[in-house]
C-alpha cells in the first residue's frame, strides 16, 4: 500500500509541474469518420483484419473503426468508467501499427480521452496508461508540455524504484510499467524500451552473488531462463517478427530455449508453407501463457497467410480461452469456409459451441448469444451434409433445445417454445418438456404448461435419487399450474406430494443439494400455508450451504412475493452481506429486494439499507449497471437516468421493475402493477426481477378478488 501511494502522489505532482512549451510537429492523421455502428462492429473488425494491405477500401474502413473505438471510450470517459475507457484505447492496436503510434495519426478525437486518461490513471496511480496518454498527446499535438510530463513520470519511475529490495522487484516493477504503456501505444520506440527492460532484468539477476541468486529463488531463475521469450513476446504481440528476431539476437549467446527460439522465428519469417508451420508453432507455444501474444501474431498472420485455416482457428481458440464466444464462433465459420473437409475442425467448433451455449445462459446480456445460435446451426448443417453417417459431438435435437434456452433468456419467448417443440419432434425428452412447461406457465399459458408438466411426469422413472428430485420439481410446477387456473385443491394436493418427495430426499443429500432440497421445501410450505415450518426450512438450507448464493437468492425472491416476514428477511439479508466472497451486485440486488419486503411488511424504510445503497453506488463508480442501480435504490439517481443507461433488454427489465419498487414503497400501487405490467412485457422470463413481478400482479389480483 505504501509503495502504491507513493506512486500516486509523484503522478499527480508530475502532472502539474511540467511548465507549457511549444511544438508543431505532428504525424498525418487518421481522418474523421462515421462511426461504425456497435451491432455491426464484430464483423467490420474481421473484415478488416482479413482485408489485404493493399486494398483502396481498407484505410476507409480502418478509419470508421478507429471512430468507433473512440466514440465507445468517450461514452465510458463521459460515465466515469476508467477501466471501460482504457480497455477501449487498446483496441486501437488492432487497427493501427506501431509505426503508426510513432506518426501520431490519431484523429483530434483522441485528445480528451487521452486527458481523463492522465488525470484518472495519475490519481489511481497507473504509470504506464498516464504514460501513453501523454506520449498520445505529444504525438496528437505537438506540445513539448507532454514530452516534458512523459520524461519526467518515465524518470520518476526508475528512480522510485531504484531503491527496491532486489533487482527482481526493481525490473518487474519498471517492466509492468511499459507493458502497461506498449498496451496502449505500441511504438517501435516504446516497444524497445520494454524488450530492453527485459535484457536488463536479465542481466542484472545474472551479476548477482550466488547467495543472492539463491535468495530472488524461482522469479530470478525465471527472469534469466525466460528473458528470450519475453523479449521476442513484445513483438510478436504485434505481429513483428523480424523486430523479434533482432532482439533476441542481440542477446548474445544463449542456451538451448533461446537457439530454438531464434531457429523457429527465422524459419517463421519466410513467406511459404514451412514459414506459416512455425508461425502457428509460435502461437500454440504462446497460447495459454501469454494469449495476448498469440492473438496479435494471428492477427498479423491472416493477410500473411489468407489461405491458412490454422490462424482463424487460432483466431477462434484465443476468443473462447478469453469468453469472447460470439468472436470465436465467427472465427470458426470461417476457419472451416477455409478448410471444408475438415472433420475435426467442425467437431472443434461444435464442442466449443456446445460449451459456450451452455455458459452464455447465464449471461446478463442474453441477447447477444444469437450469434452463437446461428453459427452452431451452420457448422453443423454443414457437418450433416457432407458426413451424414457420422454422428457429431452434439445432436441436433439438444442443439435445438440449447438454443431455445438462448432465446427464452433473451425476452424471445415464441421463438424458444418452437425451438423447446422442435428439439421435442424425435426425442421426448422430460427435461425439454419441463423446460416447455415453465415457459409456457410464466408467459400467462397454465393450461398448456399443465400438459407439458404431466407428460414429463409420465416419462420420468422413480428408480434414482436424481429422477426422485426432478419428479419433485415437475409436481411443484403442477401446482403452479394448478394455482394459476384457481384450481385451489389440486393445487394443494400436487404441492402435498412435491413435499413428501422433496422431505424423502433429506436424508440423502448433503451441502448444496441438500440446501436446494430444504429451499424447496420452504417455499412448498410456505405456499401451504404453514409458514413455521417453512422458516427452520429456510434456515436449514443456509446452514447446508452458507457460501452458496443462490440459497439467498431464492429465499429473499421468494419473501418479495410470499409473507412478508420482515424478521426473517433481515436476517437471510444481514447473513448474505457477512460474506466477503459475495459479488457486489449481489449485495445491491439482495439489498433492493429487501427493501420492497420491508414495505410490504409494513415496516419504515430502513437507513442501513439505504446507507449501504449508497455506498456501493460509490463503489460501482457509477458507471457499472448495478452501480447505478445502487444510486437508484439509494435515491441519488432517478428513474429517467437509470433507464437512458440501460444497455440491454435484460438491463432495461431490471429498470422497469426497481422503479415499479420505487412506486410500491412510496404507495402508489396501482403505478407499481401498471410497472410490473411493462416488466412481464419484455418476456424476459428468466429473469428473477420478471418472475418477482408475475408473482407480485398474481397475489395483488387474488387480493382484490371478490370474496365468495
Amino acid at each position: 500500500m505504501r509503495i502504491r501511494l507513493l506512486f500516486i502522489l509523484g503522478l499527480l505532482s508530475l502532472t502539474v509541474a511540467c511548465a507549457h512549451s511549444k511544438s508543431t510537429i505532428a504525424g498525418a492523421r487518421v481522418k474523421s469518420a462515421q462511426p461504425i455502428p456497435q451491432a455491426e462492429y464484430p464483423d467490420a473488425t474481421r473484415r478488416f483484419l482479413r482485408m489485404p494491405v493493399d486494398n483502396p477500401e481498407r484505410q476507409k474502413l480502418r478509419d470508421r473503426l478507429v471512430a468507433s473505438v473512440l466514440s465507445q471510450a468517450q461514452s465510458l470517459a463521459d460515465v466515469g468508467d476508467y477501466e471501460g475507457v482504457v480497455l477501449e484505447v487498446s483496441r486501437l492496436t488492432m487497427f493501427l501499427s506501431p509505426s503508426e503510434y510513432a506518426e501520431g495519426v490519431l484523429p483530434k478525437d483522441v485528445e480528451p480521452i487521452a486527458k481523463y486518461i492522465v488525470d484518472r490513471g495519475g490519481r489511481l496511480g497507473d504509470e504506464g496508461y498516464v504514460l501513453a496518454a501523454n506520449f498520445i498527446l505529444e504525438r496528437l499535438t505537438g506540445d513539448a508540455l507532454y514530452q516534458s510530463r512523459y520524461d519526467a513520470v518515465a524518470t520518476w519511475g526508475r528512480e522510485a524504484r531504484s531503491h527496491l529490495d532486489t533487482v527482481s522487484d526493481q525490473y518487474a516493477g519498471l517492466i509492468a510499467v511499459w507493458t502497461d504503456q506498449a498496451d496502449l501505444t505500441p511504438a517501435p520506440e516504446v516497444l524497445d524500451t520494454l524488450a530492453e527492460l527485459h535484457i536488463a532484468g536479465r542481466d542484472a539477476v545474472a551479476a548477482e552473488s550466488a547467495e543472492n541468486r539463491q535468495r530472488l529463488g524461482i522469479v530470478g531463475e525465471r527472469q534469466l531462463r525466460l528473458a528470450p521469450l519475453n523479449v521476442a513476446a513484445v513483438y510478436l504481440a504485434h505481429g513483428d517478427i523480424k523486430s523479434a528476431i533482432t532482439k533476441v539476437e542481440s542477446m548474445g549467446a544463449g542456451g538451448e530455449l533461446q537457439l530454438r527460439l531464434l531457429d523457429l522465428l527465422r524459419t517463421a519469417w519466410s513467406s511459404d508453407e514451412v514459414g506459416a508451420a512455425a508461425t502457428f508453432e509460435l502461437v500454440e507455444g504462446y497460447r495459454v501463457a501469454r494469449p495476448d501474444v498469440a492473438a496479435g501474431l494471428c492477427r498479423s498472420t491472416l493477410v500473411r497467410f489468407p489461405e491458412d485455416h490454422r490462424f482463424p482457428t487460432c483466431m477462434a481458440r484465443v476468443a473462447a480461452d478469453s469468453e469472447q464466444f460470439a468472436d470465436a464462433t465467427a472465427w470458426y465459420v470461417i476457419a472451416i469456409e477455409l478448410a471444408p473437409e475438415m472433420i475435426d475442425l467442425y467437431d472443434e467448433a461444435l464442442g466449443r459451441l456446445d460449451e459456450f451455449i451452455k455458459t452464455r445462459l447465464a449471461d446478463p446480456h442474453p441477447e447477444r448469444s444469437s450469434a452463437l445460435a446461428r453459427g452452431a446451426e451452420r457448422i453443423l448443417a454443414e457437418r450433416q451434409e457432407r458426413w451424414p453417417d457420422s454422428d457429431p459431438p452434439i445432436a441436433p435435437n439438444e442443439l435445438e433445445f440449447l438454443i431455445g434456452m438462448l432465446e427464452m433468456n433473451a425476452g424471445h419467448a415464441d421463438e424458444a417454445q418452437q425451438r423447446f417443440e422442435n428439439s421435442l419432434e424425435n426425442n421426448e425428452d422430460p427435461g425439454a418438456l419441463s423446460q416447455l412447461g415453465l415457459l409456457l406457465e410464466r408467459t400467462g399459458r397454465p393450461q398448456e404448461a399443465e400438459q407439458r408438466f404431466r407428460r414429463a411426469l409420465a416419462l420420468t422413472p422413480s428408480d434414482s435419487l436424481a429422477e426422485d428430485l426432478q419428479r419433485a420439481e415437475i409436481l411443484e410446477n403442477l401446482g403452479n399450474t394448478a394455482r394459476a387456473q384457481g384450481k385451489t385443491r389440486e393445487m394443494a394436493t400436487r404441492y402435498k406430494s412435491a413435499l413428501e418427495a422433496w422431505t424423502e430426499a433429506r436424508d440423502q443429500v448433503e451441502g448444496p443439494t441438500a440446501a436446494l432440497v430444504e429451499m424447496r421445501r420452504g417455499v412448498l410450505l410456505d405456499n401451504l400455508g404453514r409458514h413455521e415450518a417453512a422458516i427452520d426450512a429456510f434456515e436449514n438450507a443456509m446452514s447446508h450451504a452458507p457460501q452458496w448464493r443462490d440459497v439467498y437468492a431464492s429465499i429473499l425472491s421468494h419473501l418479495v412475493s410470499g409473507p412478508p416476514d420482515f424478521a426473517l428477511a433481515s436476517s437471510v439479508w444481514r447473513r448474505s452481506q457477512l460474506h466477503l466472497t459475495l459479488p457486489p451486485e449481489w449485495k445491491v440486488y439482495f439489498t433492493l429486494w429487501i427493501q420492497l419486503i420491508t414495505a410490504r411488511a409494513g415496516q419504515p424504510p430502513a437507513q442501513e439499507h439505504t446507507d449501504l445503497l449508497h455506498r456501493l453506488g460509490g463503489l460501482g463508480g457509477g458507471s457499472n449497471w448495478w452501480g447505478k442501480l445502487a444510486s437508484f435504490g439509494a435515491g441519488d439517481l432517478d428513474y429517467a437516468g437509470l433507464i437512458s443507461v440501460a444497455s440491454s433488454l435484460g438491463e432495461e427489465t431490471e429498470a422497469l421493475y426497481y422503479e415499479g419498487t420505487r412506486l410500491f414503497i412510496a404507495g402508489d400501487r396501482q403505478a407499481a402493477s401498471d410497472q410490473f405490467q411493462r416488466v412481464l412485457d419484455t418476456k424476459m422470463v428468466s429473469f428473477f426481477e420478471y418472475e418477482m413481478a408475475r408473482k407480485l400482479l398474481f397475489q395483488d389480483r387474488k387480493a382484490n378478488e371478490p370474496k365468495p
